[in-house]
């Protein structure tokens, strides 16, 4: 799925004139300061006459999951300490430096190319836009990279993003960049109305002078406008490109249907969703287990599983779980049901329908993870390793955190693993070093 959506994105990038602008604009400010450290101290040394702390501009291109386009975005507009001056100002200084001063063509005339793009007031809130857009897509994609995460899960999280993500065709999102953007030109638009100076108003995003139809977002919002229709267009097309993407999850393809259905039919698994009323959760997600168990039986019967016990199962189930495990987590929860005696013996047939719900594979991030674990480990300076090695490297790269590591059982297992005795305690004569001179252990 985390593939199905950097596909879904590369696609609306691809419909969208303005959407390929914001990623050329960012890309050129990345290139400018990565393959340039002379560049990024000059941005570094802005930023400390300004009183901005810089960050190191993000790259939006190469093999990377979708939140790096949101990360820089937001490192794009980040504001500074005041308000008035951040990291927007300081690369606008910097490039309006380089388009006048630097004597290499290409150099000036990238910075000129980005100093325009970043004056155009529509181009500016429209990078507001697109921050809030990607916010959503950042939160969906993390979820699907998480191990934990099951399939209905991911397809409610789906549904809402497509929800959120339509209505923003209509309006900005209450609280988002975009609409903090435009109430701060309402702000100055009325600051210089009572001024009453009668001069064409000028306004500015983080000190820097917007041209275009920056007056017409002052005065009316977004209504007829060319960001309007930008922004229409970009919603229509991402959740057109979601929708193609997803749709045998989403039931937009009736070749996928009984898929689709099955997807859903799990939910009754879900035990935030049963009623309260014990008379309504006995009968609660009967014809949904009937379609799964239909749906399944060549599995089910290949495991022995009987289909009719199982729906006795299940309404034990749901009774024992609502009486006794309500307060457990979901992962936690279906653990103890499948690992411990004597829930996984009396709940045999109706836990093989969730063993299947456990290992639909949502994504291949925990894969992606271990591959980039190799790369790093088995570098070109360190390519002799033996194979057990690497795979023990791995998994300790992409295991527990410190946290969560129980170090008592691999404590136990160098104790008694050893072709000889361990000596801990052992203490050396005092001419072998200065710390056992003073009878401290090694």
């Amino acid at each position: 799925m985390p593939h199905r959506l950097e596909l879904a994105m590369l696609s609306v990038q691809k419909d969208n004139a303005m959407i390929r602008q914001v990623y050329d604009m960012l890309h050129l400010v990345w290139k400018t300061y990565h393959f340039s450290p002379k560049s990024m101290r000059e941005l570094k040394d802005i930023g400390e006459d300004l009183g901005v702390d810089v960050l190191v501009p993000g790259g939006v291109k190469g093999t990377r999951w979708l939140p790096h386009v949101s990360r820089a975005l937001e490192t794009f507009l980040r504001p500074g300490q005041n308000d008035h001056q951040g990291q927007f100002t300081t690369v606008h200084c910097h490039m309006d430096h380089l388009a006048g001063s630097s004597a290499n063509a290409d150099v000036a005339g990238r910075a000129t190319k980005v100093k325009k793009s970043i004056e155009d007031g529509t181009f500016v809130a429209f990078c507001h836009f697109l921050a809030d857009v990607f916010a959503g897509i950042t939160k969906f994609s993390l979820l699907l990279q998480k191990n934990e995460t099951i399939l209905p899960q991911a397809v409610c999280a789906l549904d809402n993003l497509l929800v959120t993500t339509e209505v923003m065709a209509a309006r900005p999102k209450p609280g988002g960049k975009l609409s903090q953007f435009l109430a701060d030109l309402r702000l100055q638009k009325r600051q210089q109305d009572e001024q009453g100076h009668g001069e064409m108003p000028i306004y500015k995003f983080q000190t820097v002078a917007l041209k275009g139809e920056v007056s017409k977002l002052a005065e009316d919002g977004t209504a007829n406008t060319k960001l309007q229709r930008a922004m229409e267009a970009t919603i229509k097309s991402t959740v057109k490109h979601l929708k193609a993407r997803f749709c045998s999850l989403l039931g937009e393809n009736d070749a996928n249907s009984a898929t689709t259905k099955a997807v859903k039919c799990f939910n009754i698994f879900n035990y935030d969703s049963w009623p309260e009323d014990q008379e309504e959760l006995v009968d609660h997600g009967a014809d949904d287990l009937a379609f799964l168990l239909d749906h399944f039986s060549p599995v089910l019967t290949r495991n022995g599983v009987n289909t009719e016990l199982a729906k006795e199962e299940f309404v034990d189930l749901k009774l024992l779980i609502t009486r006794m495990f309500k307060d457990k987590t979901y992962l936690n929860l279906w653990e103890l049901m499948l690992t411990r005696e004597p829930y996984s013996s009396e709940y045999k047939n109706i836990l093989h329908l969730v063993h299947i719900l456990l290992v639909l594979p949502v994504s291949s991030a925990v894969c992606e993870r271990g591959f980039s674990s190799q790369k790093r480990i088995k570098s070109d300076t360190r390519a002799s390793l033996h194979t057990d090695t690497v795979e023990d490297l791995i998994r300790i790269s992409v295991g527990p955190s410190l946290e969560d590591f129980d170090a008592r059982k691999s404590v136990a297992s160098w104790f008694s693993q050893g072709q000889r005795a361990r000596r801990p305690s052992y203490r050396c004569w005092p001419s072998e070093g200065h710390a056992t001179a003073r009878g401290d252990p090694l």
